[in-house]
């Protein structure tokens, strides 16, 4: 009962909201919107009184109103009077239009007058004014009086579609407003077997030959037939163009790390002065003759330095002599019965860099066809830089940071082939030639 009870109040406010609405747009002159929302709310509540009082008020004025409309325009000198006068009528026979169609509304207006015989006299007259217009613009001979021509022609055939021979001024008047701009692209030299710049040509050409941004720009390539002559010419060539430049950069790096765990050896051996050093298992690589390696027992005191020069902790690889992997750390605690060696490991590390760079100058020039004198010109650069990295190290690899360790697993790559590396470094040279066309070309 509750909901129910909520429900009808909301209609009963909303009518009488849009009863309101509709009053108050009457009352604020706004006679043709105020008939609107009245015939709205009764072709929904045919028996609403408030609407009704409205309509029968908004109506007649909102005649009286837009025929006083008209008879002034028609004793004005406004070149455009009769497309005035045309906006009239259509207000006029809109509200006729829906008051017919609305049977509660025909109630109040039974006979509302409509102006299709008015309208449509006027709409000729629109449209004759607007083709008037159109070829006296045209007649003027620039080009933004074509384009103010065009503009006319448009309205003259909105008013009366094929009005005279509207479609071929419209035609005439858009190709004599268009700023017609021939391509010239400089062919790109080849310093390359197998290197070829037509890809980025013809991406150059589909992006202009398919330009939007305005109606009244039209770019023309040189085998096109239909261009006699050309506003503009735009040149694009290369004034600088280098592909597969190597750059090759080696650094050696001596890598160090402190308190790394060299080996683990029995507590007992270090407790008492007289015992005998203990003694651990290393392979070890003969200096200058580092292939022939051996497995050999050292001192601890002495692994330091066995390590220094590139000793690793363990048997050589297929020496069952010893353990063949270095022990594992274990720590200092007082129930262990093992104690950790600590000492600093050492490396060389190695690093390698190739760049391959290929960069290049694009040149943009916009010249007067006419006066064959230029008027803009641009550069845009653009290069493109291929990195390959690897490396080597002797000694302690636990010397070495993640990075350094990761460029040492690493192994030289090929380069990618010229033609690759032409269309990389174009793309950001692509980017600034489409952006300056845009932004020159937008309101031109």
């Amino acid at each position: 009962m509750r909901n129910l009870i909520i429900i009808v109040f909301a209609v009963v406010i909303g009518g009488f909201w849009s009863c309101s609405s509709s009053k108050k747009t009457f009352e604020s002159g706004n006679y043709y919107s105020s008939v609107m929302q009245s015939v709205s709310k009764l072709r929904k509540s045919p028996n609403n009184n408030k609407a009704r009082e409205v309509l029968s008020q908004a109506y007649p004025v909102g005649v009286d109103f837009y025929l006083t409309q008209v008879n002034r325009m028609k004793d004005s000198q406004d070149r455009f009077k009769n497309g005035k006068i045309v906006d009239a009528y259509k207000m006029l026979n809109s509200m006729h239009d829906e008051i017919q169609r609305c049977p509660a509304a025909l109630e109040v207006i039974p006979n509302p007058e409509d102006f299709y015989n008015q309208l449509k006299y006027y709409t000729r007259e629109a449209a004759a004014e607007q083709y008037t217009a159109g070829e006296e613009a045209l007649a003027m001979g620039t080009r933004p009086y074509a384009i103010q021509a065009y503009e006319h022609f448009i309205q003259a055939d909105l008013y009366m579609p094929g009005y005279l021979d509207v479609k071929n001024k419209i035609e005439e008047a858009k190709y004599r407003g268009t700023l017609k701009v021939l391509v010239e692209q400089v062919p790109v030299p080849t310093m390359q077997a197998g290197l070829s710049a037509q890809f980025f040509q013809d991406q150059i050409e589909q992006y202009l030959f398919n330009y939007h941004n305005n109606e009244f720009i039209r770019f023309f390539s040189t085998r096109d037939e239909n261009l006699d002559e050309p506003d503009q010419i735009l040149v694009l060539q290369f004034d600088d163009f280098v592909v597969g430049q190597v750059n090759n950069q080696e650094r050696i790096v001596q890598a160090s790390k402190d308190s790394v765990v060299l080996a683990t050896i029995p507590r007992s051996s270090v407790q008492t002065e007289q015992k005998a050093e203990e003694k651990i298992v290393i392979c070890h690589s003969p200096p200058g003759n580092p292939n022939n390696k051996q497995t050999l027992e050292v001192a601890v005191s002495a692994l330091q330095a066995h390590i220094d020069h590139g000793d690793k902790i363990g048997p050589c690889e297929g020496d069952a002599a010893g353990r063949s992997t270095p022990p594992a750390p274990m720590a200092n605690t007082p129930q262990s019965n093992n104690i950790n060696v600590y000492g600093t490991v050492k490396a060389t590390f190695r690093e390698n860099t190739r760049q391959i760079i290929s960069r290049g100058l694009l040149s943009m020039r916009i010249m007067d066809a006419k006066s064959n004198t230029v008027v803009f010109h641009e550069k845009f650069p653009g290069e493109f830089v291929w990195i390959n990295q690897w490396g080597s190290f002797n000694g302690d690899e636990r010397a070495l940071s993640a990075e350094q360790l990761q460029i040492a697993n690493q192994q030289p790559m090929d380069p990618p082939p010229p033609q690759v590396l032409f269309i990389e470094f174009c793309k950001p040279i692509y980017g600034q030639f489409q952006s300056k066309v845009e932004s020159y070309y937008h309101n031109l």
